[in-house]
């Protein structure tokens, strides 16, 4: 299950070995969990041989129990000893933070399996990931060198849900890296932020507790604002100038938080001096703009992302391990809302030339979630806009975007300022069920000096909503089930910045992703434009 970096499983190893008679000519990684049965001698001296020359081991699962006790096998894994727990729900834990295995990962999992757990391992063993049990540290997965190779073990894996655990799978693609002799030092990377606005504090937070990111600059034309980022990050330089910034050689990544109409100038400016760039949402303006900065990063081969931060709200990681676990079957229509009847704000958000519009704000989150949950083509995307009631801004009042997949599927955004009853946040239907997320009016109470109590009444958006499910049984009755939400991922982001420039793992938000979302923007702009024609999109999205 992990070909794709470079791995071959060990029986298939050990025959290729003896038909070459060359172990060094098959792969730098073998995968070896117990389900190849016993080993004869031979075997298991052309795995010796591997590592001892500098090849990788990786063993899941039931393997370590298989071959513990093996003269060679058990030699090379460090003489073992453990006991086997009967399948329940186990935490594993990280157990050293600083290994490149550990490194910016979830601090622990729980999964449902039958464990060897392990409470002997070899002097030299580095330690990774541990458990407790019945008030004992138990050993889940250590490191050690071989030779000039290296082996890693890890005892969870045997059962299939737990293989398909993202931190586990995280695990393994590390490990297989280590194990193929990935390079486990690091060099800080020094980031920049231009544009110090509402979310700088968000950002150097972030940065400041992501071990391998340094938040080292901040560029802005306001002087407050740059005092403002100083009094929270002390020590950070700053500056007035983005060229500065593009020519300064210890800066490695940029954020671009501008207004959106410079962000793609500002980006290209900066993958052209050499730097990774973090683009706030939205992407750019337009597709070409989008096209333009994807080809120039690959070019350059440096690393381009959006700030897609709203991918890690508890609500939308609900309702995707709802949709992952085919609880309402196949989802064919997704209606989402954002809004109320409130004079919107006198800042930039409200003034399409540089906003982009309505479609270009809260569209950039919620079209990004519909196009998560969907990931089939676009073929048509038709845009609606009124201007009604807020004359003294220039964004639409009203908007809607609907979309069409190509698998028949549809989808509906709405963003309203005049929306004095607002619908449901989300309403999802399945072949099986629906989702249903109700807004939740919040207010914060507090008390004036006189002990008169005080009530402000939050936005809609300040509070998550109430997630119901509703599937239907055999006998046609609904049943609703209330979803507990999610505590959302510290730093998701960030970490995955982080490990993507350490350790070549995937963004998290990839450019092509952005640009499909800008895509859609767009059309639903132009289709708003011609009185909500429907625009036909052929290829990508």
């Amino acid at each position: 299950m992990y070909e794709q970096f470079g791995t071959i499983n060990a029986r298939d190893f050990i025959t290729r070995s003896k038909q070459t008679g060359a172990t060094g000519a098959v792969g730098r990684v073998v995968i070896l969990d117990g389900d190849i049965g016993p080993l004869e001698r031979e075997e298991e001296e052309l795995l010796r041989e591997f590592v001892e020359r500098g090849g990788g081991l990786v063993c899941i699962g039931d393997a370590l129990e298989a071959y513990h006790e093996h003269t060679i096998l058990g030699e090379m894994l460090g003489n073992t000893h453990g006991i086997c727990v009967p399948r329940c729900e186990i935490i594993a834990r990280v157990a050293n933070a600083d290994h490149y295995i550990t490194r910016r990962v979830d601090s622990s999992f729980a999964l449902l399996e039958a464990v060897y757990i392990l409470d002997v391992v070899p002097p030299d063993a580095e330690i990774v990931w541990k458990t407790s049990w019945r008030y004992a540290s138990y050993t889940l997965a250590f490191a050690r060198s071989y030779g000039e190779g290296r082996i890693f073990c890890a005892t969870p894996g045997s059962d299939p849900q737990t293989r398909q655990h993202p931190v586990f799978r995280q695990m393994i693609e590390r490990a297989i890296r280590y194990a193929g002799g990935a390079d486990t030092r690091e060099t800080t990377k020094r980031v920049a932020m231009i544009g110090y606005g509402a979310i700088g504090l968000e950002h150097g937070t972030a940065i400041s507790n992501v071990s391998g990111l340094e938040y080292a600059l901040v560029c802005d034309r306001s002087e407050e604002r740059l005092a403002m980022a100083r009094k929270a990050f002390p020590g950070i330089e700053t500056c007035t100038d983005l060229e500065q910034v593009a020519r300064d050689p210890a800066i490695d990544v940029v954020i671009v938080s501008t207004p959106p109409d410079t962000h793609a100038a500002i980006s290209m400016h900066m993958l052209h001096a050499g730097k990774h760039v973090v683009s706030e949402k939205p992407f750019c303006l337009a597709s070409g703009e989008a096209d333009e900065m994807i080809s120039l990063a690959q070019k350059q081969g440096l690393a381009l992302t959006v700030y897609q931060c709203r991918r890690w709200d508890p609500d939308f990681l609900a309702i995707s391990r709802v949709l992952q676990e085919q609880l309402i079957g196949e989802v064919f229509h997704i209606e989402t809302f954002i809004g109320g009847f409130a004079h919107p704000c006198d800042y930039w958000h409200s003034h399409e030339p540089i906003s982009g519009g309505v479609f270009y704000d809260w569209g950039s989150h919620y079209l990004d979630w519909i196009l998560q949950l969907i990931p089939g083509r676009v073929v048509s995307v038709r845009g609606v806009e009124h201007k009604r009631v807020w004359h003294d801004v220039t964004n639409a009042d009203h908007s809607a975007v609907y979309l069409r997949f190509a698998g028949g599927q549809e989808a509906e955004f709405m963003h309203s300022d005049i929306a004095a009853a607002p619908k449901p946040k989300w309403y999802i239907l399945g072949t099986r069920g629906a989702i249903v997320g109700h807004w939740r009016q919040e207010t914060v109470k507090t008390r004036r000096w006189s002990g008169d109590l005080v009530e402000e009444r939050l936005a809609l958006s300040e509070a998550l909503p109430d997630l119901y499910v509703h599937t239907r049984d055999i006998s046609g009755a609904i049943h609703e089930q209330h979803l507990t939400l999610p505590e959302p991922p510290v730093y998701a982001f960030h970490r995955n910045l982080a490990n993507h420039l350490h350790s070549g793992e995937e963004l998290a938000v990839s450019p092509a992703e952005s640009r499909r979302n800008i895509a859609v923007m767009e059309a639903a702009k132009r289709s708003a434009e011609r009185d909500g024609e429907v625009m036909q999109l052929v290829g990508p999205p």
